[in-house]
């Protein structure tokens, strides 16, 4: 008997054995057809080729007139294996032109295969998941949860250990990035690694789960594969409002909204019994694709590219199919046919949306007006803060006042001091293609001819040189007679426009948003001026209440600069500059004009002049100059409240605070206002949807219904033909792909790859899973859940398999026999996104303002960079010039950064973040040079270094402890004594560069507007925030590990 159950157990092994290394169709055998066969002998009928299918068993084993492409069993007599092996190029197979050709390898696993019965299988994806049994490893004591031990089932195969655990500082700060896309601090590090509760890790994944930073780092993936953006795209590339949608997804991810709930809600929220306005601000999921108002475009077909995108980003974001190939025929290595295409199409096909829209900064239609969905728990902190700011500014102190008061006498003294204007000649005046018509007068005059539209113009010009330096521009505007009431200007847009001045219409008046220039030493050169000179201020001769010369610097504000109505004559504005032009080196200057105002009030003649000496206009109202010219002893308490409120509101003491006062504002505004978001919405007339031939909106075929594809399971039996309909069948628990794929993306997120890793394509031409029945067990327990996102993540954080290290001793033969972690017998290990690289740049310098949610923000850029690719209306709306926000809003989370899809933020396009222009569910991974230059000269982390290097000196009056400190909040964990070496002579080292280097130093500690501590030394900071920036830029402090 024991001999039998000894016989038994050696023969059940040996079949397990054999059975985890059997030949398996959809893994060994399918993608090398797949690869090399299926494009001309696939499911694309129309390129096959001898009406041949090798994707399908009948076709591939049918008699073909005695013989057969595949004979089971039998290598000779398949004509598959003869083709593949001919030396005859009109015979070998795949062609010669094909540039294909079959490894030894590949072809020793088709004859195998051919020889063991050439059995066929649907494809894995295809077939509903089902949860295996659970394996028994070798390792018992090892695994912790279900997980472990599918895991460790693969490990044994390959004749793999897995990893000891990582240490608490390498598992916190792991963790800790992977739920919020923050790094944890030192002090936090410490409490974990010192906590002796059994379940302090435990303990942490619910707190990370419960923090509110979690949504947005859930967010991020979403965002990418839904294409989020904060402009249309196409050419034009004009703004839109879909931030609220953006604020949702976060909102879904921290309440832990069910998958299924958070999947038919963004595709048919609308369509849902009485849906709230959260429900319709969802739909803007799939109205992220990007349209265009282009003139010359035909709207039919911009119809058809935005649903082909929707068809296209479902696919990709939700089945894990690459629908969009079967756009122009059928797909031709998956059973998606044409005609399942267009099919899937019909369901986006009744949307009220129309063909040309977006122009002037308007939402595309259809949009609604909605409040956040965001708590509104901040609100009483916020008032009280604001409250506190106001009285702050009502009660000055004297030294403030007294200060700016000085100041403003000094140049009140230095008024019109060698003061000269002297005409330049004009040589070309171009506009993109919304300005008005313009003609030269005299090589003077620039005249716009009506009727006007958003004027922006570019004037090239020559500077005169009369041995003096170029001070200042002044530009004047001269009266026009064929402008209403012999103005200066036209306005004609209707007077119930959203914006408009109304009085200003027909009374001749114009509104200059926006003034700018740029010189160099030939014509047309585009060296800009605020990058080489410093506005010093700006004045003008009259203007009116609310449009102040100051504005034309700021074109986020419409209202711009306008003058008196009442004023007669000519009126000008002037830009002094801080260093004066050398006309000799640069003698050539363009000055940028734009009139980008609602009401379309363009000036309708003016002329330059370059300004000697300093101006005789002050920027100061009337009644302001009256009181600085009041002996102060003689002032009225009027007259000296009126100082204080315009030196409260003007002074460059008070405006850290007039910007934190405007943020919060904005913050509240945000919380209890409404604000336009697009939405999805059923067009009264539904349009009817035809097979198109070739993809061409132009060739219109077989009329067809709202479907899915033929080849996966059928809709429920009551649902509609419509995108709820569309909802409820995607999320079937039956359904074989939908939980697959998120369970994989969630998978790809928390291990740098996916168990599939190609994350858009579960298909032919994906990849084989590398454990298959973890993905499936996984996916079934995440429908039984009741889809739940936070229990998933749970279940794999706490998993043995994550918390493995990552890292490996010399003497492991890890890294050569599984290079890269298929098999995960080590810890996950892959640099950060681009976005929570500077967050955590951001967070670890103490600069980051978590807050959650809200408008989008413009931090630093380079340069002017979105006038490359700009049109017309430089206003923020329009999204064509970029203007810099300033205080709080320079430093929030990456993902609330304005994305402008031709255009997006250079320091996270460096990391590989996205475009954005169409669904993107997997980032690529680069190492540039450039990468290491954005982390050490973009001005938000050389200022994030100095605030850093502010944060060390205050820990600690030693600095031994500051380099301990500093490396436990960078990287959570104490420095090696090579590593405590380096930075130590890198310390003395910059220490002495910048002792002998003061205006070095001084230079290097200005970058930002984060105001520095002036207590400490230059030297010091600038040395400290070397040793900052070293430590920021470790390969250790970008990578998750």
């Amino acid at each position: 008997m024991r001999v039998l159950t000894c016989f038994l157990i050696v023969l059940i092994c040996q079949h397990g054995f054999a059975a985890q290394n059997a030949q398996e169709y959809n893994r060994d055998v399918r993608p090398i057809l797949s690869e090399n066969c299926f494009v001309c002998h696939g499911f694309d009928e129309a390129a096959r080729e001898a009406d041949l299918r090798l994707d399908v068993a009948e076709s591939a084993l049918a008699d073909r007139g005695g013989y057969a492409a595949i004979v089971p069993g039998d290598l000779e007599a398949s004509e598959l294996w003869r083709r593949i092996n001919s030396e005859d190029e009109f015979e070998k197979m795949p062609p010669p032109d094909s540039h294909r050709e079959l490894s030894a390898e590949q072809k020793e696993t088709l004859r195998q295969w051919i020889l063991h019965g050439a059995p066929y299988a649907k494809h894995w994806s295809f077939i509903r998941p089902k949860k295996s049994p659970i394996p028994q490893v070798a390792n018992g004591e090892w695994p912790r949860n279900e997980i472990d031990h599918f895991v460790a089932a693969k490990l044994d195969q390959e004749g793999l250990e897995p990893s000891p655990i990582a240490d608490r500082h390498m598992l916190i700060r792991r963790l800790t990035l992977d739920l919020t896309g923050l790094p944890p601090s030192a002090e936090e590090v410490e409490e974990f690694a010192n906590d002796d509760d059994p379940k302090a890790y435990e303990g942490l994944v619910e707190r990370l789960l419960a923090s509110p930073h979690f949504g947005e780092r859930m967010a991020l993936e979403w965002l990418d594969a839904a294409r989020y953006a904060d402009t249309n795209g196409y050419s034009i590339d004009g703004g839109r409002h879909l931030w609220l949608w953006r604020d949702w997804v976060i909102n879904a991810f921290n309440e832990n909204m069910p998958y299924d709930q958070f999947i038919v809600e963004q595709i048919a929220g609308d369509l849902l019994p009485h849906p709230t306005d959260a429900q319709l601000i969802a739909t803007g999921f799939q109205r992220n694709n990007m349209v265009t108002h282009e003139g010359g475009t035909i709207p039919e077909e911009n119809l058809a590219n935005y649903n082909a995108d929707r068809v296209k980003t479902l696919g990709e974001a939700v089945l894990g199919l690459t629908l969009g190939c079967a756009q122009c025929h059928d797909h031709k290595y998956d059973p998606i046919t044409q005609r399942d295409y267009y099919r899937m199409f019909a369901y986006f096909n009744t949307l009220s949306d129309v063909g040309l829209d977006g122009g002037g900064g308007v939402n595309p239609r259809p949009f609604i007006e909605a409040k956040t969905v965001l708590a509104t728990g901040e609100l009483p902190s916020l008032q009280e803060r604001i409250a506190a700011i106001h009285e702050e500014l009502r009660h000055l102190k004297p030294d403030v006042l007294a200060k700016w008061e000085e100041n403003q006498q000094a140049l009140l003294r230095q008024r019109g001091q060698d003061f000269a204007l002297h005409s330049i000649k004009l040589l070309k005046v171009s506009t993109p293609n919304s300005g008005a018509g313009f003609d030269i007068e005299e090589d003077r005059f620039v005249t716009i001819s009506q009727p006007p539209n958003f004027g922006a113009y570019d004037v090239s010009m020559r500077l005169p040189d009369g041995g003096l330096p170029i001070t200042g521009l002044r530009v004047v505007f001269h009266p026009d007679p064929a402008a209403p009431e012999e103005g200066w200007g036209y306005g004609t847009l209707p007077q119930q426009k959203p914006g408009l001045d109304s009085d200003a219409i027909g009374k001749g008046t114009f509104v200059l948003t926006a003034l700018a220039a740029s010189v160099g030493s030939v014509p047309g050169d585009q060296v800009d001026l605020h990058r080489l000179f410093e506005i010093q201020r700006v004045t003008a001769n009259s203007w009116r209440e609310d449009y102040l010369p100051k504005q034309v610097l700021d074109a986020r504000r419409i209202n711009g600069w306008s003058p008196e109505i009442e004023s007669m004559g000519p009126v000008h504005i002037t830009l002094t500059l801080a260093e004066p032009i050398d006309v000799g080196q640069t003698p050539y200057l363009t000055s940028h004009v734009n009139f980008g105002h609602p009401g379309k009030l363009v000036g309708g003649r003016f002329e330059f002049y370059a300004m000697t000496g300093i101006d005789e206009d002050s920027d100061l109202p009337g009644e302001v100059l009256a009181v600085l010219k009041t002996p102060f002893g003689k002032r009225s308490p009027q007259q000296s409240e009126l100082l204080q409120r315009y030196c409260a509101d003007h002074a460059e003491a008070t405006e850290p605070l007039r910007i934190e006062l405007e943020n919060l504002e904005e913050r509240v505004r945000v919380l209890t206002e409404k604000f336009p978001t697009m939405v999805m919405d059923e067009s009264v007339e539904p349009r009817e949807t035809r097979i198109l031939i070739r993809g061409n909106y132009a060739s219109p075929g077989e009329k067809v219904t709202p479907g899915t594809p033929a080849a996966l399971l059928p809709p429920p039996a009551n649902a509609n033909a419509n995108r709820l309909g569309l909802a409820e069948w995607l999320t079937m628990p039956t359904h074989p792909l939908t939980a697959r794929v998120a369970v994989n993306r969630i998978w790809q997120m928390l291990f740098g790859s996916g168990i599939v890793s190609t994350a858009a394509d579960f298909g032919s031409q994906g990849t084989w899973p590398t454990h298959p029945d973890l993905l499936d067990w996984l996916a079934v327990d995440f429908v039984e859940s009741g889809w739940d996102t936070k229990a998933l993540v749970r279940k794999i954080v706490t998993s043995a398999t994550y918390r493995q290290t990552s890292a490996t001793s010399q003497t492991s033969t890890v890294l050569e026999l599984d290079p890269d972690n298929q098999f995960l017998a080590r810890g996950p290990r892959f640099r950060l996104p681009a976005e929570f690289i500077r967050d955590a740049t951001l967070k670890t310098s103490g600069l980051l303002v978590p807050r959650i949610g809200g408008p989008s923000v413009n931090p630093y850029t380079p340069g002017d960079l979105w006038r490359e690719v700009s049109h017309y209306g430089s206003t923020p709306s329009t999204a064509q010039t970029f203007f810099q926000d300033h205080g709080e809003k320079l430093y929030r989370r990456s993902l609330y950064t304005y994305w402008k899809r031709t255009v997006p933020p250079p320091n996270m396009v460096a990391f590989d973040a996205p475009p954005r222009e169409t669904c993107s569910v997997q980032r690529a991974t680069t190492t540039t040079p450039l990468q290491a230059l954005v982390l050490l000269n973009d001005v938000q982390f050389v200022e994030a270094s100095r605030n850093f290097a502010e944060r060390i000196l205050a820990h600690s009056d030693h600095d031994k402890e500051r380099i301990h400190w500093a490396f436990k909040e960078c990287i959570s964990r104490m420095p090696a004594t090579k590593e405590f070496d380096i930075v130590t002579n890198t310390l003395e080292r910059e220490r002495k560069r910048y002792d002998a280097d003061e205006a070095a130093a001084q230079s290097y500690v200005s970058n930002g507007e984060s105001p520095r501590n002036e207590e400490i030394p230059p030297a010091e900071l600038a040395a400290w925030s070397q040793v900052a920036a070293l430590l920021m830029n470790l390969s250790e402090t970008v990578t998750c590990n």
